[in-house]
């Protein structure tokens, strides 16, 4: 006897939840001066001006995400996802325009490192990306710990039933996951304190990043230990990709440093950008893996 897939569509929360998720965030923040500035130039009050640069950010992002499923509708998995990222660019540009978010961390980070040096760029995208492995791994901690309801909470579109089951042995993997990737982020946020503090007051933050590697490395070791052969075959080839992006521009770089049109290569710089094309080379061989997984298992 054999058993019948659900055809019924599953209704997410994810629109309620990043509108609630893009309150806090502007909860964190103050309102950016020039902004302020430029709004009460144009004739409104302070304290509506102030308000306006409070709600805009979270209008900003549920439009965002519902021009995202009206543009993506009937298209690709992998073209709906390059809309959502590119309206999210465009929320996360004007987000930035209207606050400086999380405000009161420099000065917590200055009371325990000392007084940090304006950020490089490598420095903001070492930022960048300890938010999101901290972000992603609190979003994996609440599957974890919650199952369904939290998977629920997430879903930005219609899926079948069957994505929203989480079972007992599949939490535990995402408890794994977002061990590791949290630590990750504790130790890119780690990195970019030490890049930016005094030389006297470096040691705490490579402390803490190197601890939070190590922890990060254990978690994806123990993770490695329990995947299938599809699974490993997914991450190597993920690897496999970053590994010639990187060394084909490492290539080109040296040959532009030998003639004096390039810098020397910060290390900080090959580490970023292997852990971006890793991210982005993983997501896309996982996600064109499942796409064909759910094809194999469509009813004749």
């Amino acid at each position: 006897m054999t058993q019948k897939r659900s055809s019924a569509a599953a209704n997410g929360y994810g629109v309620l939840t990043l509108g609630v998720a893009g309150a806090l965030l502007a909860a964190t923040g103050v309102p950016e001066p020039e902004s302020l500035a430029q709004l009460q130039s144009w004739g409104l009050p302070e304290a509506v001006a102030r308000a306006a640069l409070y709600a805009l950010p979270v209008i900003v992002i549920l439009a965002a995400v519902l021009l995202g499923r009206i543009v993506g509708r009937g298209r690709s998995s992998t073209v709906r996802w390059i809309i959502y990222a590119a309206f999210g660019g465009v929320a996360g540009f004007l987000t930035a325009y209207c606050l400086e978010l999380f405000a009161a961390v420099p000065g917590m980070i200055e009371r325990v490192a000392g007084p940090l040096a304006e950020p490089t760029v490598l420095d903001i995208f070492l930022w960048v990306l300890a938010a999101y492995c901290i972000g992603i791994g609190l979003m994996m901690t609440g599957v974890s710990l919650f199952g369904r309801p939290a998977m629920t909470a997430m879903q930005l579109e219609e899926v079948d039933p069957e994505v929203l089951e989480v079972r007992r042995a599949e939490r535990v993997v995402f408890g794994w996951s977002a061990l590791g990737l949290a630590t990750l982020g504790v130790a890119c946020a780690g990195l970019a304190v030490a890049r930016q503090a005094g030389v006297d007051e470096r040691t705490a933050p490579i402390v803490i990043a190197g601890v939070a590697g190590v922890v990060s490395v254990v978690a994806n070791y123990v993770l490695w230990r329990g995947f299938d052969e599809m699974q490993r075959r997914n991450v190597v080839n993920g690897y496999a990709v970053s590994a010639v992006v990187v060394t084909l521009a490492a290539f080109i770089w040296a040959a532009l440093q030998a003639v004096a049109l390039a810098p020397a290569l910060d290390a900080t710089g090959v580490f970023l950008a292997l852990i971006f094309i890793q991210i982005c080379a993983t997501t896309y061989v996982t996600s064109k893996a499942m796409g064909n997984m759910h094809l194999v298992g469509k009813p004749a």
